[in-house]
Formats: structure tokens, sequence, C-alpha cells
């Protein structure tokens, strides 16, 4: 009975030191492949969205994961998207809140980190943060329209999970810096509106990005409302409303505005609409 024992034992090791040895064995063949050949497990991923991509440098990490640098992202019929650093790779922490992809992404000051459940391609939840995203370092991708539209968003996080029937919600909030946008407004000699220190409350219902709450300043007054972004995942053909209330200005180029068209106004109303990469704001008075 003992030498069974012994037997299946003996047995059981050598199986787990063959798996080892595997392991171990293809970590260091991973570790020496040539970037054309990472790149080539990554280009099928982003052709099924009609992404092409090519890096300077292309090199595994341990323990799971790989690292782009000086990557270079083109779509036909947009413009080229450059990238500092890709690092993506398998958290074994994350297990423990089912996120273990985690991707961190860099341009410059910029940031963006990812964090997916396993199947990354379809995630079943995520979190996504960004840290200091401004929009003249993506100005390539802006059509030219998007003259006088700009933005410094110094913070954001959301969270998501996505349903059995394909359904995505989540929740987040962003801080900027400041929002820019032109206005184009025939009766208003205030060619663009700038909004600081703006923070907002958002939510993700399907394919729409809900803003339940938006605050900031403009030209010393307060500012608050409400907005909405349809076709949140696809950027050219997403649209953009948002409804601000500008309470009482007693300053600055709006507050002028008041005196020459609408003298007996006690607040305003900015309204901002158009395509996601290039709005445009339109001033009301009440």
């Amino acid at each position: 009975m003992w030498g069974r024992r012994f037997s299946r034992g003996r047995w059981l090791w050598i199986v787990l030191g063959v798996f080892l040895f595997l392991f171990v064995f293809l970590l260091a063949i991973s570790y020496t492949l040539p970037g054309s050949v990472i790149l080539s497990f990554v280009r099928p991923f982003l052709a099924k969205s009609g992404v092409e991509i090519s890096a300077e440098t292309a090199r595994t990490e341990f323990p799971l994961g790989i690292r782009l640098e000086n990557a270079v992202f083109l779509r036909p019929g947009t413009g080229e998207l450059r990238l500092d650093t890709i690092r993506a790779g398998w958290e074994w922490t994350g297990l423990l809140r089912w996120l273990p992809v985690h991707v961190t992404v860099s341009k410059g000051n910029a940031k963006a980190q990812l964090y997916t459940s396993p199947r990354f391609w379809n995630p079943g939840k995520g979190r996504l943060s960004l840290e200091n995203v401004a929009s003249e370092e993506f100005a390539s991708l802006l059509p030219p329209s998007a003259s006088g539209t700009g933005f410094l968003l110094e913070s954001a996080e959301a969270r998501w999970s996505r349903s059995s029937s394909g359904e995505i919600s989540g929740r987040g909030n962003a801080r900027f810096a400041w929002l820019r946008v032109p206005i184009r407004q025939a009766s208003s000699p205030i060619r663009e509106a700038l909004l600081q220190d703006v923070k907002a409350l958002f939510a993700v219902q399907g394919k729409s990005l809900i803003v339940s709450s938006i605050a900031g300043t403009y030209e010393e007054a307060h500012v608050e409302g409400t907005g909405e972004i349809t076709e949140l995942f696809s950027p050219p053909g997403a649209t953009i409303t948002f409804h601000l209330r500008i309470e009482n200005p007693l300053e600055g180029k709006i507050a002028l505005l008041f005196d020459l068209l609408a003298k007996n106004a006690k607040n305003a109303t900015l309204r901002i609409r158009g395509p996601l990469l290039s709005p445009t704001g339109e001033f009301q008075f009440f």
C-alpha cells in the first residue's frame, strides 16, 4: 500500500516538474522573440477595427507582458496617433477584482490605464483612468472643423460592466482644468467660450454617455448643467449636447454681451452641440 502511494506521489511530482519546465521554457523563448513577431500577434486584433500599428521597439516583459515604444496607430481616412509607450500584461493580483488584464498607455504627460476581465477582446467589465490628457497632443486626429475646440483633462475614471445581452452600463467622473469651444453664433461678438475648473459626473448607458452633473466657472461666474454624448464608442460619428447655465455674470466678455444684447436678462445658457470632435457653442439669454 505504501509503495503505491509513493509511486503516485512520485508521478505527481514528475508531472508538476514537466509543467514547470515547459512554463520556464516558453517564458525563455518569449523573451527572445523579435519585435516583428510580437507585433504579428497584436495586429490581427486591431485589424478587425481597421487599425494598423507599427512600433520602433517591441519586447516582452516579466512575467507575462509586452512593451511597445514609439508606437504609431493608423486608420485609413483619419490621422495617425503616436504614443510613447504601451505596456500590456497579466497581473495576478487583478484576479481578486477579476480585472487581471492591465494596459498602460503614455504620451508626453498624458497617461491612460485600462483594467479588464480576462476576455480583453470582449471584456465583461473594466476600469479606465486618464491623467493629463490635452487636446493639443491629439490634434492630428481632429477634423479641420475642430479649430478652436480644446481641453485639458486633469483626471477621469470610469467603471463599466457588460450584461449577458451585451448591454454596457457604468459610472464615472472627470475633472477638466479648462474646456474651450468656438462660438459661431452670428449675433455674438464673443468667438469662443472658455470654461475652467470643470467637474462632471456621468453614466454609461448602452452607446450613450449621460452627464448628470457638470459644474465649473466661466469668467468668474458659476456654471452648471447636464449633457449627453451619443454613439460613444464610435468617435467619428458621435454627437454631443450640453446645456450649461451661466448664473448672473458680473464681469468679463459675457457681462459685456449682456449689456449689448440682453440688458434685462439675469442669466445665460451656453448650449454646446454638434460632432463630438468639433462641437460649437451658442448663447441664449433669459
